[in-house]
């Protein structure tokens, strides 16, 4: 308690006190303010992608190639690759619907091709969705003109950025209800699908890559692009199979004379009547291509809990496919907004740690100076021990006290700038800030940050000041020579 006491006349007498814990102070309330503009980077690129359209939880198959919701991204052949399918589908729906982590899906088929209208074509990624769930899951898309078009419907849905690559000079504006074609080619004779054009939509964060983003009614993509659910198929041929041979004992009864009733052309045979409409009924292409998806995009609000529990159980159920998380699923897409974020969060810490050099330097001056004042105590029996704890306590109040003001001032001021409502018409900084106005916020991961910093900056502006007061004999410190 008497180091204690004696510690703090020591910072109070000496004038140089304050200004020390006022330059501490606006450091750390620059590291806040920083922070906070880092979080809002942060939350800004995951609200572009997950509100538009990668969700927060997003499930697909295992692949041996990178694989986005923008497809195959392997630059040579991303194009043209097969997407895997989803299996087991129905399962899996039943276990999404049984996870609390999960609130809300919508599954999806994801092709590229051409669009046409207006004798105008632009290339696009074709995502085969049911509209009505994907605008709910996806707050980020107002509808502009129209409404989305319902599940069994046909229908295409338009960006407004992907109705202007389509407008041509000497045609009307396209309009809803107007005949929209897509075309596919993938080695083979090209395809082409029509559907009428249900809804225009805008993003409330525009990107050049929503841009390509062409919304489709699923049954329509399927047709297009000629999508089978083959993984379904054989495992129908398989309970088919299973079917006739468990109606035998054995092998050898399969030849027998009783076994000609299955292949009666009559079909009069009880086996053949029983068989034909379990055989018939699940080989329906309706029922075939309505589980033949590629994604399952879903609304979380524990993304990664839920990733690690979904990604348990299909470990354990040996299921070939896993949870990612939105930044995963938009793939290459979203680096250079990592990358733009990287580069901006580094030019900061560049100005910031130059100024916490800055500040230690200052501490480690201030201790020094005190080494004939170190001496004196000292020469009248002070132990080293003292010395030692004497000027860690002086520091730490000195950092922790500039710390907590520091951390006070960077609320303050975070607050003031933003109610300022800066508006923000860089489209990369829209990006990296997820809207048009800059929207920070101080996180108590920030301020806690922010504190760890004031005492380290005490442990290592008292460790060398101490040293050199330590190994200094009395007497040469209180003639004040170093």
């Amino acid at each position: 308690m008497f180091t204690l006491r004696f510690a703090f006349k020591n910072i109070i007498s000496r004038k140089s006190s304050l200004v020390i814990v006022l330059f501490i102070a606006f450091s750390i309330a620059i590291l806040v303010m920083a922070n906070a503009i880092f979080d809002g980077t942060g939350t800004g690129i995951e609200k572009t992608f997950s509100s538009n359209f990668t969700g927060d939880i997003v499930i697909r198959p295992k692949a041996d190639f990178p694989m986005s919701l923008f497809g195959d991204e392997t630059p040579a052949t991303g194009s043209l690759s097969e997407l895997p399918q989803l299996v087991p589908y129905p399962e899996l729906i039943k276990l999404l619907e049984d996870t609390p982590e999960i609130e809300s899906y919508v599954s999806q088929v994801t092709s590229q091709g051409v669009i046409k209208a207006n004798d105008e074509s632009t290339t696009g990624v074709l995502f085969g969705v049911d509209a009505e769930d994907y605008v709910k899951i996806m707050d980020g898309i107002k509808i502009i003109s129209g409404s989305p078009y319902k599940e069994g419907e046909k229908g295409i849905m338009l960006s407004t950025s992907m109705i202007e690559n389509l407008q041509s000079d000497d045609k009307a504006p396209l309009q809803v209800g107007d005949s929209i074609q897509l075309l596919f080619s993938n080695g083979a004779s090209p395809s082409i699908r029509e559907a009428p054009l249900s809804a225009i939509y805008e993003y409330t964060v525009q990107n050049d890559l929503q841009g390509k983003i062409i919304l489709v009614d699923p049954d329509t993509l399927r047709s297009l692009t000629d999508i089978k659910n083959f993984s379904a198929l054989e495992a129908t041929i398989d309970d088919a199979n299973s079917f006739l041979i468990d109606d035998f004992d054995s092998i050898d009864d399969m030849f027998s004379d009783d076994a000609g009733l299955l292949f009666e052309e009559d079909g009069e045979s009880e086996v053949a009547e029983t068989a034909e409409p379990v055989v018939e009924e699940v080989f329906t292409e309706a029922e075939i291509e309505s589980a033949s998806w590629h994604y399952v995009i879903c609304k979380s609000q524990n993304a990664s809990a839920g990733i690690k529990k979904l990604n348990r159980t299909f470990a354990k159920n040996e299921w070939n496919i896993q949870a990612i998380n939105w930044r995963t699923a938009a793939g290459m897409s979203a680096q250079y907004l990592y990358w733009m974020r990287l580069i901006f969060n580094i030019g900061i810490i560049i100005i910031i740690g130059t100024g916490f050099i800055v500040v230690n330097n200052t501490l480690v001056i201030a201790a020094m100076d005190r080494t004939k004042e170190t001496g004196a105590v000292r020469a009248i029996g002070a132990s080293r021990s003292f010395i030692a704890v004497e000027y860690l306590l002086e520091t730490a109040m000195l950092t922790i006290t500039a710390g907590i003001v520091g951390c006070i001032l960077g609320v303050i001021g975070n607050a003031v700038l933003c109610s300022f409502n800066i508006t923000i018409s860089n489209t990369y900084l829209i990006q990296l800030f997820g809207g048009t106005t800059l929207s920070t916020s101080v996180t108590l991961s920030n301020i806690g940050s922010c504190m760890v910093l004031s005492v380290l900056l005490a442990i290592v502006g008292w460790f060398y000041p101490v040293h050199i007061a330590l190994e200094t004999s009395p007497v040469v410190a209180m003639e004040g020579v170093r």
